[in-house]
């Protein structure tokens, strides 16, 4: 798409007040002294088509004002420029008109904000409308890139990731597709995650730097491992050798246990005897004394109960007490609460709303020197005279209203207070008239429990006597078979003294038994340790083994990750560079540098004979710049008007002769002019 600028016109913008229409050639010179409105004319034209001025901000500012910063009001802003689009020309107006209001109760307007709109070739375009038009050209982003150099210098300034972003736009290169052309790169985005390629290598060096020293202490702890020496350790052959040795001293002692089971058994059947004869005695004296045992057994149990149903008036007693205790408490709670609500409402009851300023109100008088200007002395008009009263009257009549309604609320909420401390007063009165009750019921149920505990207690005490009375034992001195029986058990208790049963040696063996059943139990723990032991270096070793091939294996996974962003950095950028470079005469973008470390990172750099350009003079920064506008144009088949600003400090000679309209500003000591050179 070719455009070219053909006429400028302004009308009321900036410092053009009055209509003024300069026009344009294919190669345009705009000179003058500063301040005479060069750059003026140039960010009209970019606010027009695409809505910001040539340093890509809002513009602000655009009414003429005078010497006292006051802006010239009520008068439409016009910019206009003719456009041959293609080889049609095209009208393009911007108008921006301010919209006025009369406030309620007030004579004079007050400025209510701008509308702006637009119309081409005379038809009029809203500006959502207008955007739509601009769009369908070019878009207006790139339009204001492929103008002026100023819009990238201060993205680039800004951000060097936002610069890139610009270009990428500008050349049509999409990571996109250079991810598809080049699929071993697929897994990068999973690891850049959005971010830049130096911001993801510092991430994925010191990852490398903790796994390095994660694998360097695994490695540490696994050749400790395998050389520990294990010399300590017990052989398991001698512990299995000690514990045979003991094994036979109890196959030894079951031997003589085996002997003196065979004494122990005459020893056994006599003790048998004397222990049945003992079975008959005491069955004797149980039938003797069934009927005494029965007897007390009844008192007994009565007297048990009779216990039991005391320990149960007793708790009656002591939850009666506690309810007596709560009632006393609750009688003081509620008279505390019934004197209160008394005070509470005597002192409401004397409150009174204050009027001392509804009165001072109602008193006010209009103060007629107001109506008097203070600057002239003079007496204002009628108009303003009728408005400074009935503003007066207003307000007074407001503020007297306000205070008649605060009194009615302040009376409201009076009556409210005295309502809810009659409803507490009344609830007081009544929980003391059920506080008071319950002491009562209390008091009486004491009285009842204490005479059933002094009843029951006398009970208990007349049973106990009953009780003493009764022999404890039963006599058996006039039971001929119980006193036979007796005898014959003494005798042969007698001669079972003078036996043996071996007890003491078998306690002996019994002990011994004991002592070498424990030291095989010790020495089968030490087994089973030495086994677990053996067992768990084994193991530890292959955990050990496997931790290690798996840090091994991260460590070498983050060196493949870095080698996989590192050379795709290098094939991106130079593909970039591919996308851009063939548009650029004089100089080239360089987009990629590396660290001491050879480590690749993004840049956005433009060299012009192998100097970057912030180290360039001014002027050969002035055709890099120009050179780069054309570019941008030519990567986007454009043909539009460049603007070349402080021409002033490039030789003539060395102003490049561009196949596109050119318009440049230079510095000079006439007045604005606007011509062919």
């Amino acid at each position: 798409m070719n455009i070219k600028l053909k006429s400028l016109t302004l009308e009321n913008y900036k410092k053009f007040i009055g209509q003024e229409t300069f026009r344009f050639y294919d190669r345009t010179m705009i000179s003058g002294k500063n301040k005479e409105g060069k750059s003026t004319l140039e960010n009209a034209y970019m606010e027009i088509l695409t809505g910001k001025e040539v340093d890509g901000t809002h513009p602000d500012g655009i009414r003429p004002h005078g010497e006292d910063g006051k802006d010239l009001n009520r008068a439409d802003v016009i910019r206009e420029v003719v456009l041959d689009i293609d080889g049609k020309e095209t009208t393009i107006r911007k108008i921006t008109k301010q919209k006025w209001r009369k406030p309620h109760g007030q004579t004079e307007e007050v400025l209510d904000g701008n509308t702006v709109s637009y119309e081409i070739d005379g038809f009029p375009y809203a500006p959502k409308k207008f955007e739509e038009y601009m769009k369908e050209l070019t878009d207006p982003e790139i339009l204001l890139m492929c103008s002026n150099p100023n819009p990238f210098l201060s993205t680039l300034k800004k951000s060097t990731a936002d610069a890139r972003k610009v270009l990428e736009k500008l050349s049509g290169f999409s990571l996109e597709e250079f991810l598809a052309k080049n699929p071993q790169y697929a897994e990068v985005q999973d690891l850049t995650k959005g971010h830049s390629v130096e911001d993801t290598m510092k991430k994925l060096r010191k990852q490398l730097t903790d796994q390095k020293k994660k694998l360097d202490q695994k490695s540490t702890e696994l050749k400790y491992e395998q050389t520990r020496d294990s010399g300590d350790q017990i052989e398991t052959a001698d512990l299995e050798l000690a514990k045979g040795e003991w094994q036979d001293k109890i196959a030894e002692i079951d031997k003589q246990e085996q002997a003196l089971d065979e004494a122990a058994k005459a020893y056994d059947a006599a003790n048998s005897e004397i222990i049945s004869m003992k079975s008959k005695l005491n069955e004797i004296a149980n039938n003797a004394g069934a009927g005494l045992r029965e007897q007390r057994a009844n008192l007994d149990q009565k007297i048990s109960d009779l216990n039991i149903q005391n320990m149960g008036y007793a708790n009656d007693m002591k939850l009666a007490e506690l309810d007596l205790q709560h009632s006393h408490m609750g009688i003081e709670r509620h008279k505390a609460e019934l004197e209160k609500a008394r005070k509470d409402y005597s002192a409401a009851s004397q409150k009174t709303f204050d009027e001392t300023k509804l009165h001072e109100i109602e008193v006010e008088q209009f103060d007629e020197d107001s109506l008097i200007c203070p600057e002239c002395g003079q007496v204002r008009p009628v108009s303003q005279r009728n408005n400074i009263r009935e503003t007066f009257e207003q307000s007074k009549a407001r503020r007297i209203a306000e205070q008649e309604k605060a009194r009615e609320v302040f009376n409201a909420e009076l009556s409210k207070m005295l309502d809810s401390i009659t409803e507490i007063g009344n609830k007081a009165a009544d929980d003391l008239k059920v506080a008071q009750e319950a002491k009562k019921e209390t008091e009486q149920k004491i009285a009842e429990v204490r005479k059933q505990i002094l009843e029951t207690s006398s009970e208990i005490e007349k049973l106990c006597g009953e009780l003493d009375k009764l022999p404890k034992e039963v006599d058996l001195s006039g039971n001929e078979e119980y006193q036979e029986l007796s005898k014959q058990i003494k005798k042969k208790e007698f001669a079972l003294s003078a036996m043996d049963n071996g007890s003491e040696k078998r306690m002996e063996l019994r002990q011994q038994r004991n002592h070498c059943i424990d030291e095989i139990s010790k020495l089968d723990a030490q087994i089973q340790k030495a086994n677990a032991d053996a067992e768990q270096k084994e193991r530890k070793l292959s955990e050990l083994k496997a931790e290690f091939d798996k840090q091994k294996q991260t460590v070498a996974d983050i060196e493949r990750q870095m080698d996989v962003i590192s050379q795709f950095s290098i094939e991106k950028n130079a593909a970039l560079a591919e996308k851009i470079n063939p548009f650029m005469d004089g100089f080239k973008f360089e987009f990629l540098a590396f660290t001491l470390e050879n480590n690749p990172y993004d840049v956005c750099k433009l060299i012009r004979e192998g100097t970057e350009y912030s180290n360039l003079n001014y002027s050969d920064r002035l055709l890099v710049e120009t050179a780069m506008v054309r570019g941008f144009q030519k990567m986007n088949n454009l043909d539009l008007p460049i603007w070349i600003d402080n021409s002033e400090s490039i030789n003539d000679y060395r102003l490049p002769d561009l196949d596109t309209q050119m318009i440049v500003l230079k510095v000079t000591n006439n007045e604005l002019r606007v011509e062919p050179f």
